[in-house]
């Protein structure tokens, strides 16, 4: 396989790796491809925590690294005013320093309100470990970054839950657009992955953590009425389709025998 194919096939298997199985699917990789593939391993997982707002330890404090907070190799905080490497595999801080945060338009207490604000949502609304960012968007200088990371890891149950959200609010024209993310993987006797997104836009915006809040109790709600659908009429209408035989089916060699097999084999 050449250099440009193995790149690709590992990023887009760690791309698609489930929330908090990262250092599993890596100790996978190193099994599979041996030692010499260990840095384009760590590029992909790089990639992907930056692409993924993972959260990362600096010195006991959760920072969320994004593109909005990349600064060369490294990553910085303006509200605690730090700048740090990152090892990606442990998702930890490494050589913290000072940092000064100036920007042409924006000052740090600014930033600070929006920060406060949000720690107060985040604490009465998300379950788990929730980590958020605000962050300026370097190019254009009207614009900030919200990010929003909850986690819910539960390996010993063999499920493992992720919340991503993330906003861009335009100072000027008062519009926020953004998307919620959210993904759960099941791996007990199988191998579940539930992912649910939605992208939102809205004009005329005046209180930003209250237009976050009602964006996401909207897509929560969205959320329960979609189980509640899939509970009440797709697995039921799934259910009516089995033979009722009062006996266990086979799913094993003899799922073939079943009408409903046979259906399926022959594409029906």
């Amino acid at each position: 396989m050449s250099g440009s194919k193995f790149e690709e096939v590992v990023n887009k298997i760690i791309s698609d790796s489930p929330p908090g199985e990262l250092k599993e699917v890596y100790d996978d990789l190193i099994k599979i491809t041996s030692e010499n593939s260990k840095n384009t391993i760590l590029d992909a997982i790089e990639n992907y925590n930056v692409q993924n707002c993972v959260p990362i330890d600096v010195e006991g404090t959760s920072i969320i690294i994004s593109k909005y907070n990349k600064e060369g190799s490294k990553f910085f905080d303006p509200i605690n005013c730090v700048i740090f490497s990152v090892n990606h595999l442990e998702h930890r801080g490494l050589d913290v320093e000072p940092y000064e945060f100036t920007h042409a338009k924006l000052e740090k207490q600014q930033l600070k309100c929006l920060h406060d604000q949000l720690h107060e949502y985040l604490v009465q609304n998300f379950p788990g470990d929730v980590s958020f960012a605000v962050y300026p968007v370097s190019e254009e200088t009207s614009k900030i970054c919200i990010i929003i990371v909850s986690t819910k890891y539960n390996p010993s149950n063999f499920w493992n839950g992720h919340w991503r959200s993330s906003y861009i609010y335009d100072l000027d024209t008062e519009e926020l657009s953004g998307h919620i993310f959210t993904q759960v993987h099941y791996y007990e006797d199988g191998n579940v992955n539930f992912q649910s997104g939605k992208d939102i836009g809205q004009t005329n915006v005046t209180d930003v953590v209250s237009a976050i809040r009602d964006a996401e109790t909207a897509f929560e709600n969205d959320l329960d009425f979609s189980f509640s659908d899939l509970n009440e009429k797709q697995f039921k209408a799934l259910r009516r389709r089995l033979p009722v035989t009062r006996s266990k089916i086979n799913w094993g060699n003899a799922i073939g025998s079943y009408r409903l097999g046979k259906n399926a084999a022959e594409g029906k």
